[in-house]
């Protein structure tokens, strides 16, 4: 359906978001075979959209033709050892494969959602594209179960990937991100921190602090815990004056610690988030809006990458966050998925984000 009749080329490249439920081997062979002989690339997912349907389990994908682009292609093993080295390596794998025929890039990432510190994917990314080239993506995801996760392309599929997508183009493209959470909490001091634990705020254990800031009304032994409190993340301030936020993830470490999917330093300023349906609707309209404030024209298509935790906080209201994002783009084609994080640098060097929505307009 995504290629429309169009009979495909070597230089194509065809991207699909699947549901993690799925035989990804046996799909993506299929979908290689479909689309041959361009690329296939693409990643599990928690639900997939387009500006036209809601899919929460299925299949979603779109053409990304090479009429004004050229696109270099890696995907590598990630080395726990050596997360960012591993981006690295796909990030310069796939701008070597891309070439240099157009004058505008952007770098689209998928990673292993079950990535121990996804700061350090964003990392290595940097060290190819410096502060000249954005990169924008998603982290593979599934059914908010933290099991298993995949990424495919080049002729693989990983459980423990990282995909670069080098896309050089003829003419301008938007990358953006927004989320429509706000500060709720006082700012508090990251006092001890070791990768994506944090330990103590203000000199206090870190989880009766983020617990302080909730009126004590989330119980930490709950075995929904994690569910519920996607609903107060924290935020980092950051250099545009807004707030890059971090979810809550996976356990809680012994010591009154709080862990995350992605390291915070110490000494960074964490505050308690806040937000409603209104205001996440609303901040993914303002990512899609900024997104296509840098093109020389109409977009052609929009990628998005919106986080998994976005389903429950907005309920029955989740096709309203697309419909949001389409008002902006004055009719061009959208292809998303929800994530376990979102990449999303057009300036600074971390790009990372979680509960938040990032877009790629081109």
């Amino acid at each position: 359906m995504a290629l429309a009749g169009r009979v495909p080329t070597a230089d194509d490249v065809v991207i699909l978001f699947a549901s993690a439920g799925y035989d990804i081997d046996a799909l993506y062979r299929a979908a290689a075979a479909e689309a041959a002989p361009a690329g296939v690339v693409g990643c599990t997912s928690t639900g997939g959209f387009t500006q036209a349907a809601q899919v929460p389990t299925g299949c979603v994908a779109a053409l990304l033709p090479a009429d004004e682009c050229s696109f270099g292609v890696c995907h590598v093993e990630c080395a726990e050892n050596d997360i960012a080295g591993s981006a690295r390596r796909a990030a310069q794998g796939a701008r070597d494969r891309a070439g240099d025929r157009h004058p505008h890039a952007v770098l689209l990432l998928l990673a292993n959602g079950l990535t121990s510190d996804q700061r350090e994917v964003a990392r290595g990314a940097y060290e190819v594209t410096t502060a000249v080239i954005p990169f924008v993506g998603g982290v593979a995801a599934d059914d908010l179960t933290w099991a298993r996760t995949h990424t495919f392309g080049d002729g693989q599929v990983l459980t423990n990937g990282i995909l670069a997508v080098w896309i050089n183009s003829a003419r301008p493209m938007g990358v953006s991100v927004d989320h429509g959470w706000r500060p709720a909490g006082k700012p508090m001091l990251v006092t001890r921190a070791e990768g994506t634990v944090v330990f103590e705020l203000d000199g206090t254990p870190a989880l009766e602090a983020y617990l302080s800031e909730q009126g004590d009304a989330l119980d930490p032994t709950d075995l929904e815990f994690f569910r519920k409190v996607m609903g107060s993340p924290v935020g980092l301030p950051n250099a545009r004056g807004r707030y890059d936020v971090r979810q809550l993830h996976a356990y809680l470490p012994q010591g009154g610690g709080i862990n995350f999917s992605t390291g915070i330093s110490e000494q960074s300023i964490l505050q308690v988030m806040s937000s409603n349906g209104e205001a996440l609707i609303e901040g993914a309209r303002h990512a899609a809006q900024e997104a296509v404030l840098g093109l020389a024209g109409k977009a052609r298509l929009v990628l998005v990458f919106s986080c998994g935790s976005r389903i429950p906080l907005l309920g029955d209201r989740a096709r309203e966050e697309v419909v949001a994002i389409s008002s902006e783009l004055d009719g061009a084609p959208v292809c998303g998925f929800y994530t376990f994080g979102e990449f999303a640098r057009t300036t600074g060097s971390s790009g990372v984000h979680n509960s938040s929505v990032a877009v790629l307009a081109l």
